[in-house]
């Protein structure tokens, strides 16, 4: 008798493991996502995992590309995910970070042409650079980037340009900071020649306003400072450069 009933308990227990199988088979589409928190029933399609707050942030995995997106409020494009001394992660923005950013890079694409001086800041006188970040903030026509917001930034430039008519004459490599005049200290002078010509590099930092303007200028002169006396003595440059970093 004995014997009969551990054979039935072991049957039943045989039984219930099996049709729990079967459920969990049956069922592997529902077990291929789990939701926990507030809204258990309701799961984005796209997820295997979403963690969700009674205030609406969640904290999901995606389950083509297993990527993590955490919404808690404070994301955006952008930002930078960090965390407090408690470890409570949010994101924040790179300049409340006061992490440095480039928001400017900009190059010549083909050889540009600068002329003799004749006054300071003339359109001829800005390289023509094609951005490749911060365009937005680019005006082709002025040939000058504009700063976008309030704050201490880094300019660098670099110049590589040969003279038409030869010795005698001096490339003259400036930034011109429209809210600084352009600064006397913001330029590179140096004699070039047609066979080698020169290649010079000039760095600017400095707290900038909204609307700001910035531009990369080049122009020839003769080697003591003067206007040449013969109008002619441009320089080619197959080489211009402008990057902006914002420092904070």
């Amino acid at each position: 008798m004995h014997t009969m009933k551990k054979k039935q308990l072991l049957a039943k227990a045989f039984y219930s493991a099996v049709l729990v199988a079967g459920m969990l088979f049956s069922s592997s589409s529902v077990f291929a996502q789990v939701k926990i928190g507030t809204n258990p029933t309701t799961i984005n399609a796209a997820n295997n995992l979403e963690v969700e707050a009674s205030g609406g942030n969640k904290v999901s995995v995606d389950k083509t590309t297993g990527k993590v997106t955490i919404a808690d409020g404070s994301q955006g494009a952008g930002k930078i995910l960090t965390s407090d001394a408690n470890g409570v992660a949010t994101w924040q923005t790179q300049s409340s970070l006061a992490i440095p950013v480039t928001v400017f890079s900009g190059s010549i694409t083909s050889t540009a042409t600068i002329p003799t001086w004749t006054a300071h800041d003339l359109v001829t006188q800005r390289l023509p650079l094609v951005p490749t970040v911060g365009a937005a903030g680019w005006d082709a026509t002025t040939k000058r980037w504009t700063t976008p917001a309030d704050g201490t930034y880094s300019v660098q430039v670099g110049l590589s340009c040969n003279s038409t008519t030869g010795a005698g004459v001096a490339l003259w490599t400036r930034i011109w900071v429209v809210s600084e005049g352009g600064g006397p200290l913001f330029k590179g002078i140096s004699p070039m020649g047609a066979p080698a010509g020169d290649w010079q590099s000039v760095v600017y930092t400095g707290k900038l306003s909204t609307g700001d303007g910035i531009s990369l200028e080049g122009y020839t002169m003769q080697v003591d400072g003067n206007p040449p006396v013969n109008p002619i003595w441009t320089g080619t440059c197959n080489r211009a450069y402008m990057t902006v970093t914002k420092i904070d």
